[in-house]
């Protein structure tokens, strides 16, 4: 580590923010140059992530390099600084804002284990594929667009832990195979093709495919996939009043039999059973089997 790296700045949110304003973007890239100093947070976090390029990452001692999709969750005390990499380009956004608000999202919503902003150790990172790395730009843009206040904070934020905790199929696939199950996840046609269709966004082998996802997950392709078209099913049977026959159809399970049995084994319920209690008392499917003593 350089001489100019011992000394830790503290940094406050007041130095950033402008008066009634809650949080700070800003949006960097190799063409303005900045000299990295040792810092740390008085009273804020920041989310920060790679556009496209990379950067280095000195962060509690260790060096990270970071790459296109790579996502930061910073918290107030670790010590870190960013540097360029030599004949690398990049573009880097940040997004700070008041540890205050992180504490009250973690009691709200989220177990220990589910918290992007754990204690301990190193900061967590994600790696966003194509699709959330764009949804995440999407998402920034409107963030900077209006009034910045704690509302259009917090909506950001839940915005992108629940896209994280909710639909990410795991850590351990690569990049083109997550990009490729998002967007299976949002195509009815290709969802009802199944491990073809997943093979055919991927551009790969249905074998390979199949490999990957075993290797990486501990499931066969169908497993996973059909654990989307299940929740599809779910959704479209409490958000409308389709036949079970037309939306076992429609999910990519041409054997209603077949659809009922991995329907109950996932939900506990029968589908006419979800529908009927989550629609006319608003329950969870996990508290169908109960509130009907069964």
């Amino acid at each position: 580590m350089l001489s100019s790296d011992t000394d830790v700045t503290v940094l406050r949110l007041e130095d950033y923010v402008a008066a009634g304003e809650t949080y700070y973007v800003g949006r960097r890239t190799e063409t303005v140059k900045f000299v990295g100093r040792l810092h740390t947070h008085d009273d804020f976090a920041e989310l920060t992530w790679i556009e496209y390029g990379a950067l280095l990452h000195v962060v509690n001692g260790a060096r990270r390099l970071l790459e296109a999709g790579d996502v930061a969750f910073i918290r107030t005390d670790d010590v870190h600084l960013f540097r360029p990499v030599p004949g690398r380009s990049f573009a880097q956004v940040s997004v700070s804002f008041p540890s205050e608000t992180l504490r009250a999202l973690e009691a709200r919503y989220f177990a220990p284990a589910d918290w992007a902003w754990s204690t301990g150790g190193l900061p967590v990172t994600h790696r966003l594929d194509s699709v959330r790395l764009q949804r995440l730009t999407e998402m920034t843009s409107v963030l900077v667009s209006g009034p910045a206040g704690r509302l259009q904070l917090e909506r950001f934020l839940l915005e992108l832990l629940c896209d994280l905790v909710g639909r990410q199929p795991g850590n351990s696939l690569p990049v083109w195979l997550t990009d490729a199950i998002t967007r299976l996840a949002d195509d009815p046609i290709a969802l009802a093709e199944g491990v073809v269709g997943l093979a055919d966004l991927a551009g790969r082998s249905r074998e390979h495919v199949n490999r990957v996802i075993q290797a990486g997950t501990g499931q066969t392709a169908t497993e996973l996939i059909n654990r989307l078209r299940l929740n599809r099913a779910a959704a479209l049977l409490r958000m409308t009043d389709r036949p079970i026959a037309s939306v076992a159809s429609e999910c990519g399970f041409p054997s209603l039999s077949h659809f009922y049995r991995l329907f109950n084994e996932r939900f506990k319920a029968t589908p006419r059973r979800y529908r009927t209690v989550s629609t006319v008392s608003g329950l969870r499917p996990a508290n169908i089997d109960r509130q009907e003593g069964t």
